[in-house]
């Protein structure tokens, strides 16, 4: 990315852990939240990441994301959701393909009504106002051959499987 993306990206960053302190989390949800933002932003970063999150889908045409949170919403919010420990308390949210940009997803913080956007910045960044008025409710879900999966074995979640079953006993 070019420096002045690059300082967008760290602002955006910011911008999330400042909305995490506005929750209203006890201190150990805060943390978790707070150390999970900074594992997933650092974690877009990552050639090796994007590499095998993504392949099955762009193969070894990375260079196609060309901001660093592009492409990573719905798995960077399921896998957010999903080890928070509640999934009560997160609703994964969906802007669908109508949108002039294509699908999106984000969470919704259900106790304090907060949107968390963990990848708003890859639209933001070039002025794109996310349309978060038409967002519906979807259900969270991990499929075998999901990004979610790929996403959270990059990152350094080895069972996300294990996650939401423990959750949904």
């Amino acid at each position: 990315m070019t420096p002045e993306k690059e300082k967008y990206y760290e602002n955006a960053t910011k911008k999330l852990l400042k909305t995490i302190d506005e929750m209203g989390l006890d201190r150990l949800k805060s943390a978790r939240a707070r150390s999970l933002v900074l594992l997933f932003r650092d974690s877009f970063k990552l050639p090796t990441v994007k590499y095998k999150t993504f392949k099955d889908e762009l193969g070894d045409n990375i260079g196609y994301l060309t901001y660093d949170s592009e492409g990573f919403c719905r798995a960077a919010s399921i896998s957010f959701a999903l080890m928070m420990g509640d999934i009560k308390e997160w609703q994964l949210m969906y802007v669908n393909e109508r949108w002039t940009y294509g699908a999106h997803h984000y969470l919704i913080h259900m106790p304090s009504k907060t949107i968390l956007d963990l990848t708003y910045d890859q639209f933001t960044n070039y002025g794109i106002e996310i349309p978060y008025d038409i967002g519906s409710k979807i259900p969270l879900r991990v499929a075998n051959d999901d990004s979610v999966i790929k996403f959270a074995s990059a990152v350094g979640i080895p069972d996300i499987w294990a996650e939401l079953k423990k959750q949904n006993d």
